[in-house]
């Protein structure tokens, strides 16, 4: 089946007009992972340029952001922390026509699951456009066809879109008009368990006993604790809001980001102690690692690149058989003793 076929097979109303687009599938097989530290990563999404830019966004709409505190629950600092890890505040809502971005992925992507997941985003922007009336042809976003100010999928455009004013049609892609995207941030995060008394992160002192392969914010957990270093690293607790932000984007680093520009933009900066002698492998090493795991017979049940729950059991498992502390932590100094290790 071609892609016309495709489009046909799914009797799409704007199937006309949707194009093939190359870069869109280049994009998502060039995904790197695991590139950049989460100090690194800290150091590049919470610059002092965002942080300035944030406060006068918070002072542009303070009454606006307030009423949107009491309606759902959310802090005025969280949302536009949000909002500007995104989008830069608007600045970068994309360029990628919607239609083309998601029509090529769910034709084309690398893996069936996307292509499923895809699929079902295409047919949701179906709707937004028959039962909503917006003309989504228009509609410009990230490759993977996410849109508006605080990059909304279409499923949850229609979930949880919440306008600033009641009864109107959330427009969360208003250029110059903010509040119903972030009005819609709020509500999807109140409906993804945010707390109004909770919180995000807590820098901790390092736990007396902690099983390292139960650390991290995952999809399961609403509260325990994420130690991005190890042990050498610093601690900290995790609660409801964080396992939010979690489902928000399903990456521990934009959570510390969320929380590091929120608590900037409070006043209150966070002070982060980093090891200095614990450099991160990067996603080749990691895929080489989980191969010599295996070898050994620290079965990773596979090789992506990727430090997943079954890498970093079987990496706590060589850890403990060397004597070294088993803290699943992938770092340069147990990578070395990885590869030189005897072979069986």
């Amino acid at each position: 089946m071609n892609f016309n076929e495709f489009l046909e097979k799914e009797a799409l109303s704007f199937k006309d007009k949707v194009i093939f687009n190359k870069e869109v599938l280049f994009q998502d097989g060039n995904q790197t992972q695991h590139l950049l530290s989460l100090q690194k990563y800290l150091e590049k999404t919470v610059t002092k340029t965002r942080v300035d830019a944030g406060k006068e966004k918070l002072k542009i709409w303070e009454n606006q952001l307030k009423k949107i505190q009491k309606d759902w629950g959310v802090p005025p600092e969280v949302i536009i922390a949000i909002w500007g890890i995104e989008t830069n505040f608007g600045e970068i809502l994309g360029e990628y026509r919607v239609v083309d971005s998601l029509a090529t992925l769910a034709f084309g992507a690398r893996e069936k699951r996307r292509r499923v997941f895809f699929k079902s985003e295409l047919l949701a922007l179906e709707t937004i456009k028959n039962e909503i009336g917006i003309e989504v042809e228009s509609l410009l976003g990230s490759w993977a066809g996410a849109f508006g100010h605080t990059q909304f999928m279409p499923t949850t455009y229609l979930k949880f879109s919440a306008p600033f004013e009641i009864k109107k049609v959330p427009n969360i892609w208003n250029k110059e008009n903010p509040l119903d995207a972030l009005s819609s941030t709020a509500f999807y995060l109140m409906n993804l368990g945010w707390s109004r008394e909770g919180f995000i992160l807590k820098n901790v002192p390092k736990p007396k006993s902690l099983d390292y392969l139960k650390t991290g914010i995952n999809l399961t957990e609403e509260m325990g604790f994420t130690a991005p270093f190890g042990y050498s690293g610093p601690h900290f607790k995790f609660g409801k809001n964080a396992s939010a932000i979690f489902h928000y984007n399903r990456s521990e680093f934009y959570v510390f980001s969320v929380w590091v520009l929120s608590s900037a933009l409070q006043g209150s900066p966070q002070k982060i102690v980093w090891p200095k002698d614990r450099g991160q492998i990067n996603s080749s090493e990691i895929s080489v690692m989980q191969e010599r795991l295996t070898l050994l017979g620290y079965d990773t049940l596979g090789v992506d690149g990727k430090l997943g729950l079954n890498t970093k059991k079987a990496l706590i498992a060589f850890q403990k058989a060397i004597g070294q502390r088993p803290d699943g932590y992938p770092d340069r100094l147990t990578f070395n003793r990885l590869l030189t290790h005897p072979s069986p």
